[in-house]
């Protein structure tokens, strides 16, 4: 493995192990943890870009990549929970930016240089950043420090690292290799692997509700009952009353809903136990998901690499 995916994996594994320790703790991962990953990750490639001699046009890249990420952070978004806002400036820097990718990308492709398909592998960094921000708008992205985390490692890693011999279920056919770094980036990857790791939550409910004898389905594979008047800081309601007085069961709750309010209609209507979905910390399949796509690579191309023909 070379001195830069070294540097990658550890940084990675240091920061989402502290991650996955806040999240236990509190569910809440502060902004400043992701800025810095983020931050370390863009001087990484500056240095990579530095030592290997790379053209302009990858330095532009790196450059919207850069503007996408903070303005995460920083400064008021475009979109939020009352709807969209055209801030010109905002606008603006996201025109800009997306001129000179498609600029960029033009000198590159249209001259037929022969680091087109690196080139390409690059420019997945801010195309990522959008989509893991789009993900957490349309919800399947459940938590805010979930898209961050992930944005962060984009920038971290933003191509395949460099593993030294192929092994695990990373190793994939030459042919198709160029189009799986186009197309599955590294840290969609990562998200893959954890997303894996988190099935197994379902059969631990499963578990944990047929050892206490309350199998309701599919309740049952997605949370636990609890009581109302003691109920865990850390869960969503799956059971509420509705505008018009029915009871109702909700598989997915939806984040940012009055947990007191719905909890005291319940009670009105004579409920004193009801299904919760415990907020689980995803930082934790996320570090594992991390580890595994470094030291073993992708798990859903290893699962179905042995369910493909052979001969």
């Amino acid at each position: 493995m070379d001195p830069f995916s070294t540097a990658r994996l550890f940084a990675g594994a240091a920061f989402l192990a502290v991650a996955a320790g806040m999240d236990l703790r509190t569910r809440q991962v502060p902004n400043p943890l992701w800025v810095l990953l983020g931050t370390l990750g863009l001087g990484l490639v500056v240095v990579d870009l530095a030592m290997s001699s790379a053209s302009a046009e990858y330095y532009v890249v790196l450059a919207s990549a850069a503007g996408l990420f903070y303005a995460v952070f920083f400064g008021e978004p475009l979109l939020d929970e009352d709807g969209f806002h055209g801030r010109r400036l905002r606008i603006g820097l996201l025109g800009l930016a997306l001129v000179g990718l498609v600029g960029a990308t033009w000198n590159v492709v249209a001259s037929g240089r022969t680091d087109s398909v690196a080139f390409l592998e690059y420019l997945t960094m801010p195309v990522m950043v959008l989509v893991y921000q789009g993900m957490y708008q349309v919800r399947l992205l459940h938590g805010g420090a979930d898209a961050k985390a992930l944005i962060a490692l984009t920038l971290l890693v933003p191509t395949y690292p460099d593993l030294g011999p192929a092994i695990g279920p990373m190793v994939v056919d030459a042919r198709i290799d160029a189009a799986m770094r186009l197309w599955f980036p590294f840290s969609f990857v990562v998200l893959v692997n954890a997303m894996l790791l988190f099935l197994a939550i379902p059969l631990g409910y499963l578990l944990h509700n047929a050892v206490r004898g309350d199998l309701r389905f599919p309740m049952a594979f997605l949370g636990r009952r609890a009581d109302l008047d003691d109920l865990p800081p850390h869960v969503w309601l799956m059971e509420r009353i509705d505008d018009r007085g029915e009871h109702v069961v909700v598989l997915f709750p939806r984040r940012g809903r009055d947990r007191d309010s719905e909890v005291e209609r319940l009670r009105r209507a004579g409920i004193r136990r009801a299904w919760v979905q415990p907020k689980v910390p995803f930082m934790v399949p996320l570090l594992g998901g991390f580890l595994l796509a470094f030291l073993v690579g992708n798990l859903l191309l290893g699962f179905l690499s042995l369910l493909g023909p052979r001969g």
